[in-house]
């Protein structure tokens, strides 16, 4: 727990790099009461919804790029010895597992175009190919496709 720009903030340890003692003495915002301030953040993070577990198929070429950019998203354990990875990908992609905070926040995904593929949820798959839908609509097919081929 820490204050960060006059809020109270949690930190995950598993994104500590380094510490070090620090011999200066700590001094509290006023008004600051450590114990209910402790209470209120560890309920923010108890009533968060749940997080969505989400399958890819990455490109083998995207696959280095891909792993650096979710490294913060990708869940532990694989098959083939690389974290996030697991078996069931083909001879042109491999399949990572990963971590979204919800179904929207995997639209993040759209922006590696064919290059990653969905496999699961329904629900996250869903949600993306509406996305995409609407942006067709909004640029026009014959605009997307002329640009393509022009």
């Amino acid at each position: 727990m820490a204050d960060q720009e006059g809020e109270g903030r949690l930190f995950r340890v598993s994104r500590v790099v380094s510490a070090a003692v620090d011999e200066a003495p700590v001094r509290r915002r006023d008004g600051v009461e450590l114990g209910a301030l402790w209470e209120e953040l560890r309920r923010q993070v108890e009533e968060r919804p749940a997080e969505v577990r989400v399958v890819v198929r990455v490109r083998r070429e995207w696959l280095d790029l891909f792993r650096r950019m979710n490294a913060s998203h990708l869940v532990d354990g694989s098959g083939d010895g690389a974290s996030g990875s697991s078996g069931g990908g083909d001879g042109e992609r491999a399949q990572v597992r990963l971590r979204s905070a919800a179904v929207m926040a995997a639209r993040t995904l759209l922006g590696y175009g064919a290059n990653v593929e969905v496999v699961s949820p329904p629900e996250v798959r869903a949600d993306l190919a509406q996305v995409a839908a609407e942006v067709v609509a909004q640029y026009g097919i014959e605009h997307a496709f002329g640009r393509l081929s022009g």
